[in-house]
């Protein structure tokens, strides 16, 4: 019997992996907010939450210099 490597299917692995959820409670008009901000600008909700945590952390950092 013959052994073959076999190509992996489907997406490659990432570099940074994005496997941590996190739950977070909203008003409904916070929630609306958040989702037409996203449709909007043509991003996800994530892609918004994600570049509001990097514009916090260069706020705090351009406060300190």
């Amino acid at each position: 019997m013959e052994v073959y490597d076999v190509a992996k299917m489907g997406r490659p692995k990432s570099a940074n992996p994005k496997n941590t959820l996190i739950g977070l409670k909203l008003t409904e008009e916070e929630a609306t907010k958040l989702r037409e901000y996203a449709s909007k600008h043509d991003m996800t909700v994530t892609e918004v939450l994600q570049k509001g945590i990097d514009l916090q952390y260069a706020m705090e950092d351009s406060q300190r210099s």
